[in-house]
């Protein structure tokens, strides 16, 4: 190769972390999803994730993606055309595509209008600021494109609060998301969808320590954790600060030797419940009811039906929402009369009034991740899936009340369900039930 210059070749990857190489190295998963801290090198390593296979593959279509086409342009054109100089036998300013020399292409593309990805199959693709892509892209025009040729993806960015990108994260995560350690980083994978995982690390694994600190002067700490950090950041502030990965155990199932406690709220749409064993200081949901337009006759018959011999034997319990008792649901009987009374026959525990919106966080952030330093709440991902997403995403004022925006979604009803059943059995302290505020 003659009059070889270093300008027109690929960037060499140096100092990389072990969680980088990793990272690189990972061709194990079919769908990545990275969301480390800006400038930490998460596209850098992504672009090269491409060329490497678009180099091992002859005939094939790989793509870059970015919101816009101005924006795709900007991060990948100029380094693509640097990084296949000697490597390529076409390219196209034009249309931004590259053709190698073993026939494989790559194109640069703008997502904006993500209908013009379609038309062709994919065997890959790497996208980058994936919050900013359409909410719609992914399940309509990208995924489908990848199946013929069990194509792959790597989705990264910077969250942006909790958008569809983080809702790819916590599929990717199985349900949660891990915590990253500083230096080492954070991975988890889907245990039951092992195609997906994801990646994290904090930008102070890369950057000069001076540069980190200038940045944490000059912004506010969510920014900071949102920006240098890779943090999904709630502006409004999590409920369930407390939630996380380790609450999470796809094993739990019914046990039929065991009582059933069941934690319920009464709203009409939706009704929830959920379903638990308790044994000792530990709460193990390994089921959910959730009921859209429906009321406290049907709910008794969904619980009558999934647990017909622990209904016959009187060891069904249930830790309902208080103000059951003063709402009538039909004419005639409130909904904790409907609960005890025949053919139900459930054993309702229910005090006067609920507890305390901040008290019932309270309650359920100590099951979560107690003073001892041990979790005390888990739930089964795959069969609570609206559980899951509750605690995930529930946001509270300064106040220490539920953000009144959340209404109407769900969210709110099957996370008070769960919180009415720990805040009984479990209280903080025995001075907490106070007027109702919900």
């Amino acid at each position: 190769m003659k009059n070889v210059s270093p300008n027109n070749l690929p960037v060499t990857l140096v100092d990389l972390t072990p969680i980088q190489v990793n990272y690189l190295n990972d061709w194990d998963h079919r769908f990545i999803v990275n969301n480390s801290g800006r400038r930490s090198r998460k596209t850098l390593i992504g672009k090269r994730k491409l060329l490497i296979q678009a180099l091992q593959n002859n005939d094939h279509r790989y793509f870059y993606g970015a919101p816009t086409h101005a924006q795709a342009k900007r991060i990948f054109w100029n380094d693509l055309k640097r990084d296949t100089h000697y490597l390529r036998s076409h390219k196209s300013e034009s249309e931004l595509f590259v053709r190698l020399r073993n026939g494989t292409e790559i194109w640069v593309i703008g997502l904006d209008k993500p209908e013009r990805i379609e038309g062709s199959p994919w065997n890959g693709c790497h996208i980058t600021e994936y919050p900013n892509i359409k909410a719609h892209a992914w399940a309509e025009n990208i995924r489908p494109l990848l199946s013929d040729t069990n194509g792959w993806a790597i989705l990264d960015g910077v969250p942006e609060g909790m958008n569809h990108f983080f809702d790819r994260a916590l599929y990717a995560c199985g349900g949660a998301i891990p915590e990253t350690i500083e230096g080492i980083g954070a991975f988890a994978e889907n245990p039951d969808d092992p195609e997906w995982c994801f990646y994290n690390w904090f930008s102070s694994d890369v950057l000069p320590e001076a540069e980190i600190i200038a940045a944490k002067m000059e912004l506010d700490e969510r920014s900071f954790n949102q920006e240098y950090r890779g943090q999904f950041v709630s502006y409004a502030g999590l409920a369930y600060y407390a939630w996380g990965i380790h609450n999470l155990d796809t094993t739990l199932k019914y046990d039929p030797g065991q009582e059933v406690r069941i934690g319920m709220d009464f709203n009409v749409n939706p009704m929830t419940a959920t379903l638990n064993h308790v044994m000792g200081r530990n709460v193990y949901q390994f089921g959910e009811i959730y009921l859209n337009n429906s009321n406290t006759y049907e709910m008794r018959d969904r619980i009558i039906e999934l647990f017909p011999d622990a209904h016959k034997k009187g060891k069904i319990h249930i830790y309902p929402d208080s103000t059951g008792k003063a709402r009538e649901s039909n004419a005639t009987k409130s909904d904790l009369r409907i609960l005890a009374d025949n053919p139900a026959n459930f054993q309702v525990h229910a005090k006067s009034v609920n507890p305390r919106q901040k008290d019932r966080m309270n309650n359920v952030n100590s099951r979560m991740m107690a003073g001892d330093g041990l979790p005390h709440y888990f739930v089964n991902p795959k069969t609570c899936p609206e559980t899951v997403n509750g605690w995930n995403r529930v946001e509270s004022t300064a106040d220490g009340r539920f953000d009144k925006k959340q209404e109407g979604i769900g969210i709110l009803d099957i996370t008070a369900a769960a919180g009415y059943l720990i805040s009984f059995l479990f209280p903080v302290n025995s001075n907490q039930w106070g007027s109702y505020d919900r």
